[in-house]
């Protein structure tokens, strides 16, 4: 049993060593243009939604001190795009050939009520 969970958490670090490589590879083609930058301190359950966003390739970065719950990608007539099904992940590309907006769902953590929140939104152009 102890070798079996040991090739587990190798092949589970090494699936993690190769994304971590193949998402840095992808991002190393491209220039960023920083289009949207939302920060601020908000309470309670904060929701951010972009402007319409160009069909093309995006970088989409959210950080907080709190907790994102959802990301959602939606079309102009609201139409959900690409939602995660598992775990919503903060930084990541986004290849859309529609115009698009970013649904943000943040939430505070147990026991504080303000917290900060920031979105970014990078245009990504091959050099």
């Amino acid at each position: 049993m102890g070798k079996l969970s040991t090739l587990v958490v190798i092949l589970i670090l090494l699936g993690a060593g190769v994304w971590y490589l193949n998402y840095h590879l992808k991002l190393s083609e491209y220039d960023k243009e920083l289009l949207f930058n939302e920060e601020k301190t908000v309470q309670g359950v904060a929701y951010y939604t972009s402007p319409v966003i160009s069909a093309g390739t995006y970088r989409i970065k959210i950080e907080t001190s709190g907790s994102v719950d959802n990301v959602r990608i939606i079309s102009e007539s609201g139409k959900v795009l690409h939602e995660p099904l598992i775990a919503v992940r903060s930084d990541f590309i986004y290849t859309s050939d529609v115009p698009f907006k970013v649904e943000v769902e943040f939430h505070p953590e147990e026991g504080y009520n303000k917290y900060s929140i920031s979105v970014r939104i990078y245009k990504l152009v091959k050099k």
